[in-house]
């Protein structure tokens, strides 16, 4: 997020800068490395404010953290000479943050080293806790595979980040439009770009993206990071609004509402809250005038979410989509993208957005090898406290404290400022206003803050990739929400620091919320049926009008907490089989000062339809019975994962088993497993690197995909089946590298081969044209796979083209025949031996080949 140019600055220069303070001026520019830019800051104001030590103990850390990464790069104790004296740090000081300090000749600076922080309440190796995390070695493993031609184009990117992102950007395209794919990568496989790709490949009018992320921090982030390919892709561009969100401006809304009808808009970021209630009407046009390509909802276990951290609008989305859906006249397709999906969450999200046989999803899940895990049980409050104080006087930056309760974050802040001396430290909350959280996170991006003191609300999808240290004061209500807030950690690949500290009172709070505070049957029943009573039919059968703020037997007026407990009664009865949900624009329309966070604006500018699918709704009996199922469902996996946390906390498993059971997904439409990995625990700590080796998981494909059938074939040569067939060339001739080059432009062109494997080893003349065949395809979409990669090619049901040279090994060819796909043209030399028979030809015995010099003259006319 820096505007001004990054200069470069190393350690050497720190020390010349060090060892003349303060007659060398330090640069005024932001340098390339992130830990010295932030000693740049803490010494350019220390220069202002002597000989107030108030930086101290910002600097002390750093330090530590500057020395023991020098050390590690150069595999030798690594020593910097700092100013004594007035102004500066004490022997004692320094040893306090784990700085050895030694007096040298001239008396008037230290010689300082970084020492082993061993203490004995936690279960440190002989280098001292938290050693691995001062490094600069990567521990995720490699994955990165080269990306199909279309998307280098797209993006520049030269690679995907993993065979699972690779997975689901191919069915983003492929899958059929109107239907749902679950995206499930681990953080840091590059999620996001699989919802935005179609943006970057359908760049003509017409076709918008509607990106739904929980934060507008997250909206105006993801904004600039498209604004930075469309750059990319025309230096040209001219800027316009990506995001929509509170403190857009007045004409920023009106140039977005403009280029939304008239199609120009491509993509646009915004809150579910939003969506539902200023921008349902606009969006629900483009729908109808089928310009809406898809709609992708970032962070989609959110939809899922019960309790305080409930947002109608959030599980509104899945009635949203169904009304789109029924208007759009083509379809759009669907995208929910999550890292952390267990199989209560996938299972609901299949129910809200399926039917389910028009659910797919891509899973490639692997533990997270960063963090490294770290806990301990206090006796007391006080001693919680202190830890935490030593803990951070020894860990590296930047850090993020997690607490539970709004409140607590205010302590900490204040304890954090009093107790331990820290000043580059912010808070951030769900009530910390827009206009804070666009600061605080601008200046947490940009590396001007050293902690944060937050709530579960802060972090999800910001991507700072070098955040080192996670601590937690609290003890999360589920495994689920810790392991995210531990995965801000490390994004880097480069080890991170997750400690959670606590003690015996800290149990209340997570076993009070984990108890999901869910519709009961009566409660639940009296609001349904207070609703049905305001129905109101449609031209569809079974398909009503309700009023979301109806008010149930008991209660005196609606309002926004009224709407929250409506939504939640409607989205157990839509687990539950008993309904579906439908919204659609009301007539009124959200004015530009409406609060669209208030859960009251979803009744006001929001129509909610139901579809009934159980006619004893009306019944107590059956409506108990229903959706006492799907509530005992949600409430046993909440309870689960109270349990798991509980093992973590009392390091009773090893910690990548434990998460492994809470994200494998066992269900009848598919299996998705999880590799195991853990940076170290105390049952693993003391395992070498390799024990901690891991492999990329490869995700198996969709296998519903957009169908052709093959008509310019099947026109142009009935007497061949297409299936599979051998298409035999003359190595000898001149123009063999054009004529395949023509066959294959006809096949993508005509016949929707959406598949190329090319032999490398065949010489071709025109290799740009090659890559560019793409361009030729309906779709834009042509996948490119490596021959030798032919045994672990997975199954996706669309045309293929293979292309031989002569010097096949029999197992490559073996693989091809086997090789499942509706459509198969194989190329092969004329002179390639029958499998059977070395002593005859193939394409003298086959009775599914063609000479490719007798396709040609029909292809050409």
């Amino acid at each position: 997020m820096l505007n001004t140019p990054l200069i470069n600055f190393n350690v050497g220069e720190l020390q010349e800068f060090l060892s003349a303070w303060p007659v060398i001026d330090l640069p005024k520019s932001s340098v390339r490395d992130p830990l010295l830019d932030r000693i740049r800051q803490v010494l350019s104001g220390a220069m202002t404010v002597l000989p107030s030590s108030q930086w101290h103990a910002t600097f002390q850390p750093l330090i530590r953290h500057c020395l023991l990464r020098e050390s590690a790069r150069r595999e030798q104790d690594f020593q910097l000479r700092v100013p004594r004296g007035e102004g500066w740090p004490s022997k004692v000081d320094w040893e306090t943050h784990g700085v050895r300090a030694l007096s040298i000749g001239d008396s008037a600076h230290y010689l300082l080293s970084a020492g082993a922080w061993s203490p004995d309440w936690l279960d440190s190796t002989v280098e001292g806790a938290f050693h691995d995390a001062f490094g600069d070695r990567v521990v995720r493993s490699q994955s990165e595979c080269e990306a199909d031609p279309f998307i280098q184009d797209a993006t520049g990117f030269k690679n995907y980040s993993s065979p699972g992102q690779r997975e689901a950007i191919r069915a983003s395209f492929l899958m059929p439009r109107g239907e749902t794919l679950i995206v499930n990568l681990p953080t840091g496989s590059g999620k996001s770009l699989v919802g935005q790709v179609g943006t970057l490949i359908n760049r003509e009018e017409g076709y918008l993206t509607v990106f739904v992320v929980p934060t507008v921090a997250l909206a105006i982030d993801q904004a600039r990071a498209m604004e930075v390919y469309f750059q990319k892709a025309d230096p040209l561009h001219k800027s316009w609004p990506l995001a929509w969100w509170s403190g857009l401006s007045k004409e920023g809304r009106v140039e977005i509402r403009q280029r939304l009808r008239n199609g120009t808009q491509r993509i646009l970021f915004t809150s579910p809250e939003a969506l539902s209630t200023s921008l349902i009407s606009v969006i629900t046009d483009v729908a109808k005038e089928g310009m809406l390509s898809y709609l992708v909802i970032d962070e989609a276990h959110l939809v899922t979410q019960w309790g305080d951290e409930f947002r109608p609008s959030f599980q509104a989305l899945a009635g949203l989509r169904n009304n789109l859906l029924s208007k759009s006249p083509n379809g759009f397709r669907t995208l929910l993208l999550s890292a952390t999906l267990t199989e209560d969450t996938v299972a609901t999200l299949t129910q809200l957005f399926g039917p389910k046989e028009r659910v797919q999803m891509i899973s490639a899940v692997h533990l997270r090898p960063e963090p490294q895990y770290w806990v301990y049980k206090a006796a007391s409050k006080k001693e919680k406290e202190e830890r935490i104080l030593e803990a951070l006087r020894h860990a590296p930056r930047p850090f993020i404290l997690y607490v539970t309760k709004r409140e607590d974050v205010e302590m900490w802040n204040s304890t954090l400022r009093t107790k331990a001396g820290l000043g580059r430290i912010a808070c951030f909350d769900g009530g910390t206003p827009d206009h804070e959280r666009l600061e605080i996170i601008s200046k947490w991006a940009s590396d001007k803050l050293d902690g944060m003191i937050a709530t579960s609300a802060f972090g999800v999808g910001i991507d700072k990739s070098d955040v080192r240290t996670i601590i937690h004061a609290a003890i999360p209500e589920t495994l689920d929400r810790f392991y995210q807030e531990v995965g801000r950690g490390g994004r880097d690949g480069h080890p991170s620091v997750s400690l959670l500290v606590w003690t015996d009172g800290d149990w209340d709070l997570p076993t009070l919320m984990a108890q999901p505070k869910i519709v009961t049957e009566e409660m639940g029943f009296s609001r349904w049926k207070a609703m049905y009573q305001t129905r109101l039919p449609t031209d569809e059968e079974n398909l009503y009008n309700i009023d979301i703020d109806a008010v149930r037997d008991g209660l005196l007026g609606g309002n926004g907490h009224n709407v929250s407990w409506n939504m939640r009664t409607l989205i157990l009865m839509a687990r539950a089989n008993m309904i579906t949900l439908d919204l659609e624009p009301s007539r009124a329309t959200a004015s530009e000062s409406q609060e669209e966070e208030n859960s009251s604006v979803l009744a006001k500018f929001t129509k909610v339809r139901v579809r009934i699918l159980d006619d004893g709704h009306h019944l107590p009996m059956v409506w108990e019975n229903r959706v006492a199922t799907s509530r005992d469902k949600t409430k046993n996996a909440a309870l689960k994962n109270l349990r798991l946390m509980r093992r973590i906390v009392e390091q009773e498993n090893e910690v990548g088993q434990t998460l492994a059971e809470l994200y494998r997904i066992r269900s009848s439409e598919w299996e998705a497993g999880v590799t195991h990995v853990c940076g170290g625990c105390s049952k693993d700590r003391f395992l070498s690197d390799l024990a901690r080796r891991y492999l990329v998981p490869v995700p198996v494909p969709i296998s519903q995909v957009d169908t052709h059938q093959m008509t310019a074939w099947k026109q142009r040569f009935p007497w061949i089946d297409p299936t599979f067939v051998y298409v035999f060339y003359d190595e000898a001739s001149p123009l063999l590298s054009k004529s395949v080059l023509k066959l294959a432009d006809w096949l993508v062109h005509e016949c929707f081969v959406q598949e190329i494997c090319l032999d490398e080893t065949l010489e071709i003349e025109t290799p740009r044209d090659w890559r560019q065949l793409y361009r030729r395809s309906e779709t834009g979409v042509l996948l490119h796979r490596n021959i030798d990669e032919m045994d672990g090619e997975p199954y996706t049901p669309i045309a293929r083209l293979t292309i031989f040279c002569h010097d096949i090994e029999p197992t490559l060819f073996d693989q091809v025949q086997s090789l499942q796909r509706p459509y198969h043209f194989v190329l092969l030399p004329e002179n390639f031996p029958d499998p059977s028979n070395a002593q005859r030809r193939l394409i003298d015995v086959t009775r599914c080949g063609i000479h490719l010099q007798n396709l040609l003259p029909t292809i050409s006319q």
